[in-house]
């Protein structure tokens, strides 16, 4: 016989991680159109865009503590002298079927997508970091230029200026 608790628990589960799953996929499309806007330097479209970002991170982290208290909760109904929560793989392996299968699916394809995310995070900070570097070493050749350190050699004397030289072949015979 199987706990009449168990299937809401289980259920609350499954709904948050569909939410978080979601909720990645958005985020993956974001940072899709940050690298375009990173692309075209367009900084309005990268302010926006990283407070969107901001907005889908928070909604995750709410998600997260949600789905922390379910499985508590189910921990304890599975077995109730544990110590902690169990982690949800080895939590779905105490449950019957189909709740074993369905929550391990939906905790896979979440998986998966939070690997695509990682994955293009680590893209477009690279990408950043990258354009961060170009745009300082700019800077410092202006500042160079605008300050006269140009005009100054690695000994930080001054160029001497070079002599022309002048040749010519005669070139009648």
């Amino acid at each position: 016989m199987v706990d009449p608790r168990l299937e809401p628990l289980v259920g609350g589960i499954e709904k948050v991680l569909q939410q978080s799953y979601e909720l990645h996929a958005a985020l993956l499309e974001l940072l899709q159109r940050k690298r375009a806007a990173l692309a075209a330097a367009d900084n309005a479209g990268m302010i926006e865009l990283c407070k969107l970002e901001n907005e889908k991170v928070q909604m995750i982290s709410e998600l997260e503590k949600s789905r922390q208290e379910l499985v508590a909760r189910l921990t304890l109904l599975v077995d109730p002298n544990a110590a902690a929560p169990l982690a949800l793989r080895d939590l779905a392996m105490k449950l019957p079927e189909p709740a074993r299968t369905r929550l391990l699916t939906k905790r896979q394809l979440l998986r998966d997508r939070i690997g695509q995310v990682k994955e293009q995070t680590s893209v477009a900070r690279k990408a950043t970091e990258t354009l961060l570097r170009h745009v300082q070493g700019l800077v410092r050749t202006v500042n160079g230029f605008a300050a006269g350190g140009a005009a100054y050699g690695q000994r930080g004397e001054t160029p001497r200026p070079k002599a022309i030289a002048v040749g010519s072949i005669n070139l009648v015979a």
